[in-house]
């Protein structure tokens, strides 16, 4: 019985991440570019189970539209080999700041004296005024430069995450189960538990 409620424990916990992850998903379902993630459970040699990874789902969302000059997309589904890579598919709100200068998302230089005209070609070179000022170049997972095939970049769109509502709907009803199982089974064993202790008083 101890056997029992140690495993409906690790399960309990279990249950308890899967759905933090879920949470987590539908929380950022407007958020621009983000990729959902899945919990993965697995069994320990002890009894019982444990979460053994949380992976992203790197397939691409919609391409949003924003009229928005700075915003800038990657667009396109890439080679094989690039797809192993897990470049990002949104590279974000891109904007130039009161003196000239082109920022990414989260605010880093990235090319001086950008000035005004700015304009984005598919491939990723920037230009003012006519004037080459250098590359936006998707990043692999570990932040490495590197030159993908079969995608473009768009000047004017976002892209919207990949999360799938009615997919988190029902792994949230599973997981609900789940959870409650396990619930039964510590309240059966300790039920189990006192009348042992009764019987033997």
């Amino acid at each position: 019985m101890i056997n029992a409620i140690f495993g409906a424990v690790t399960g309990l916990n279990a249950a308890a991440a899967v759905s933090a992850v879920t949470a987590n998903n539908i929380a950022n379902v407007k958020t621009s570019g983000y990729k959902s993630n899945s919990a993965f459970l697995s069994e320990l040699s002890t009894g019982g189970v444990k979460l053994s990874a949380i992976r992203p789902d790197n397939n691409q969302g919609s391409i949003i539209p924003t009229n928005i000059l700075y915003d800038i997309a990657v667009f396109g589904n890439g080679s094989e080999e690039d797809l192993l890579n897990t470049y990002s598919y949104a590279a974000g709100k891109f904007a130039v700041d009161d003196f000239g200068n082109f920022r990414g998302p989260s605010g880093e230089l990235l090319f001086t004296g950008a000035g005004g005209n700015v304009r984005l070609d598919d491939n990723g070179n920037l230009y003012s005024n006519g004037k080459l000022l250098g590359i936006i170049t998707p990043t692999g997972a570990e932040g490495q430069e590197y030159e993908p095939t079969g995608f473009s970049i768009l000047s004017g769109y976002m892209v919207s995450s990949n999360v799938n509502i009615a997919d988190e709907i029902v792994n949230n009803i599973i997981n609900k189960s789940f959870f409650e199982a396990n619930a039964v089974m510590i309240r059966t064993s300790d039920e189990m538990l006192g009348t042992v202790v009764n019987l033997k008083a």
